[in-house]
């Protein structure tokens, strides 16, 4: 691993970031830590945008929503450029377990209750047809990334009873799902749970370059490194980047994991959430590859992947929690630990441990399409809840047809612009929470002084009225920003895991020395004096 780390620090000691030349891994991956894919697999490295660009179709994000978008595109004829701020899959793609499934993590049952038996069904099929497209892809172009169909099991967990879990047995028939009821899960003593045939997974970071070589070949024109700070719609449309570059364009596709080109009215509707990964050596073949979720809230999430000649991994996720508001990274790690040796005896040495950002829409459906209040040929990829993989995928394939004029069932379904009662509810409890945010204006800073921060870490000060984010090098440099999200205006808290300025409000990040890696904002933390 530390090899691994080394490679990744050597390929990114010169890259310029928008405020200096710094050593800072989040240039490969939105966070200190070290995704488990990332030890098996480097992404490409392709160069940035130098001069301006006139094609069909600009996207923003080289992560599987944005080259899934580009490759289909692509297939029909159209010339897309891809802009990158970072490089391949350094967003939050990178940092999935890359589950491909249909156990919906909003619980049919509830979706029904919500959007009605017709919408659940269709919502259904959309997941199952995102996994066949995955398929399709791979096959299509010969990518090896260990994708394979496998069996799903969704299990007691929490405070879920065995008849609410047979309630979802039947909403899933229902819609559609071709579930099954078994006495348990493999492995462990699980109880009684639901079998979901047909489900899939991948090494994403495999699957990245397969997509990205087959774009690359049908002409698709991707520049990472580049930082796309400003989009305008209509029939002038370009994307302006932060280094005065236009990309000239028809259509805009925003796939970013959260719109950048938003500044309210989409954030109304999400909430961001940091979901935590670990990745355990096992004997070669001892865990059967299959896919295990419960029904706890949060839910913990499970599979396996090839390592080495002599063992595999396995990948366990969960303890998630709002963005910015926790702080007991270790504990969760240390649950998250419990949680597997308590049931995979097998389990053996951590290989890493990792983060990554989860947003979830309010009212349980992904938001896919036209930007609301935009210029009609803006688009959007966002809200993916637990499924991004397919999330993306759907809104990959609803988006290019969309701009390719091909009717498409789905489109009012994930319709970005809709409004709900249940939406609306949870805006408000979820508004509330957002609100006592801002209480942190009023709140002591985490220190007193510059003095008590340790080497390698940072935290928030007093300077008169204002807070000041300050992160200490290993060599005791000082780097200081204001501690004020340029988003609107919460005060960004210390991630002492993935060594990030993360914001409470509405989940924009910022790696150490204030330079943006998760939106909503697009700019960086305002970078402050030493002297």
């Amino acid at each position: 691993m530390e090899s691994t780390r080394k490679k990744i620090r050597d390929r990114i000691s010169t890259v310029r970031t928008s405020h200096q030349d710094v050593d800072d891994i989040s240039i490969i991956s939105s966070g200190d830590t070290l995704p488990f894919w990332f030890l098996q697999t480097m992404l490409p490295e392709l160069k940035p945008l130098t001069a301006d660009e006139t094609t069909d179709v600009c996207v923003i994000g080289a992560g599987i929503a944005g080259l899934t978008t580009a490759y289909l595109l692509a297939k029909s004829g159209r010339q897309v450029v891809v802009l990158e701020d970072g490089d391949i899959g350094s967003g939050e793609t990178g940092r999935t377990t890359a589950h491909l499934f249909t156990a919906l993590d909003d619980r049919y049952m509830n979706l029904q209750s919500h959007w009605g038996k017709d919408a659940t069904r269709l919502t259904a099929e959309s997941h199952m047809k995102a996994v066949d497209l995955i398929e399709s892809i791979v096959k299509t172009e010969n990518i090896e990334c260990e994708f394979s169909r496998v069996d799903g099991y969704l299990f007691i967990g929490g405070t879920t009873t065995q008849k609410e879990l047979h309630e979802e047995y039947e909403a899933a028939q229902e819609s559609g799902v071709p579930v099954q009821w078994v006495p348990s899960a493999p492995v462990f003593e699980s109880g009684e749970a639901i079998r979901f045939p047909g489900q899939g997974q991948f090494q994403i970071n495999q699957y990245l370059i397969g997509l990205t070589n087959a774009c690359l070949k049908m002409g698709v024109k991707i520049f990472t490194q580049t930082h796309a700070l400003d989009t305008n719609g209509g029939p002038q449309a370009n994307v302006k980047t932060a280094d005065g570059h236009f990309v000239h364009c028809k259509d805009i596709v925003v796939a970013t994991n959260v719109p950048i080109n938003d500044t309210v009215t989409m954030y109304l509707k999400l909430t961001p959430y940091r979901s935590y990964a670990m990745a355990f050596k096992v004997p070669k073949g001892s865990v059967p590859k299959c896919l295990w979720w419960d029904t706890a809230d949060p839910y913990t999430y499970t599979r396996t992947n090839s390592y080495d000649s002599d063992s595999d991994v396995l990948i366990v996720g969960g303890q998630d929690h709002p963005v910015g508001r926790a702080h007991d990274f270790d504990q969760r790690y240390f649950q998250l630990e419990k949680w597997t040796r308590d049931r995979f005896p097998q389990a053996g040495e951590i290989v890493t441990r990792w983060s990554g950002q989860v947003v979830e829409p309010h009212d349980g459906m992904a938001f896919l399409g036209r930007n609301p209040g935009d210029d009609t040929n803006v688009y959007i990829i966002t809200g993916d809840s637990g499924q991004g993989m397919t999330h993306c995928t759907i809104g990959a394939r609803l988006i290019a047809d969309l701009i390719l004029g091909i009717p498409n069932p789905y489109v009012s379904l994930y319709d970005p612009s809709r409004t709900t009662k249940r939406a609306i509810r949870e805006t408000i409890v979820e508004d509330l929470k957002v609100q006592a945010q801002y209480l942190d204006w009023l709140k002591p800073a985490d220190v007193k002084d510059i003095e008590d921060i340790r080497a390698g870490c940072g935290a928030t000060i007093r300077n008169g009225l204002s807070k000041v984010a300050v992160y200490k090098d290993e060599d005791g440099t000082v780097h200081a920003c204001s501690a004020v999200c340029p988003h609107l205006g919460g005060i960004v808290n210390w991630n002492d895991s993935e060594k990030s300025w993360d914001c409470p409000v509405h989940g924009s990040r910022f790696n150490k020395y204030g330079v943006p890696i998760n939106g909503p904002s697009n700019v960086g933390l305002k970078v402050l004096s030493t002297k």
